[in-house]
């Protein structure tokens, strides 16, 4: 029973990723919008969510105005593949990614389509020139960036990078702090160096829905005079006492 749900999910959201791609890559040349959003970010809503369907989790959000209506960047902790099936499932967001995602099948079309930013990570003048375009971009719909670069291991935050700081003071953007908590966590988590088959697998053949919280903490407002590492600092700081009750 276990090999026959995992398999049966796993086609459910492949057919979801190739409808649902298809349809914000048709619709990004469309001029259409509905409360204020492209149509292509109305499907990439849809796509996110079914997927989510296909595979048994369920969002909780009381906060869903608060996101779609912010204008600026959104600051996520992040530990799984999930955490952006989740964002945009709540409401429609662009992604800061890296350069490589541009030549993923199906994926890499709807992320240009929907107007993600690149960039090549290894490439220090590529991510110095990135952080300069991404901080003069219009800010809505939102642009979803995960400070700590990279997976956490789930239990605990790791440091977050001054990247992402340094574009929204450059640009003196407004940034949302945000928590997605997951149950059971051992189910949706992604490790560092497992391979995503394996994290997909343990996902699409559980037996139980899995449930991803998202919370939407506090808006900040740089200014010229804070530093990096103090808004990383204070940001760290929120999402982890809001994940486990205190800062770490």
């Amino acid at each position: 029973m276990k090999y026959i749900r995992g398999y049966y999910r796993i086609c459910l959201a492949l057919v979801s990723l190739l409808f649902g791609g298809t349809l914000i890559i048709l619709t990004g040349f469309m001029p259409i919008e509905i409360k204020r959003y492209r149509l292509s970010f109305w499907m990439l809503k849809f796509t996110g969510w079914t997927i989510l369907r296909s595979l048994r989790v369920r969002v909780e959000c009381s906060d869903t105005e608060t996101f779609r209506q912010h204008e600026g960047f959104v600051f996520p902790n992040h530990v799984t593949y999930l955490d952006i099936l989740a964002l945009i499932s709540v409401a429609p967001m662009r992604f800061l990614a890296k350069d490589e995602v541009k030549n993923w099948p199906i994926v890499g079309l709807a992320a240009q389509a929907i107007g993600c930013a690149f960039v090549q990570r290894k490439d220090r003048a590529s991510r110095e020139a990135a952080r300069t375009s991404v901080a003069q971009l219009e800010m809505f719909p939102p642009i979803a960036l995960f400070p700590e670069g990279k997976r956490g291991p789930g239990d605990e935050l790791l440091p977050f990078r001054y990247g992402a700081f340094d574009i929204v003071i450059q640009g003196q953007k407004p940034y949302l702090t945000a928590a997605i908590v997951y149950d059971p966590l051992e189910i949706a988590i992604w490790r560092r160096g497992e391979h995503p088959i394996k994290a997909i697998w343990r996902l699409a053949s559980y037996g139980r829905p899995v449930t991803a919280r998202l919370t939407a903490l506090e808006t900040f407002q740089p200014t010229a005079e804070d530093t990096p590492e103090a808004l990383s600092v204070a940001a760290h700081d929120q999402i982890a006492a809001a994940l486990w009750g205190t800062a770490v």
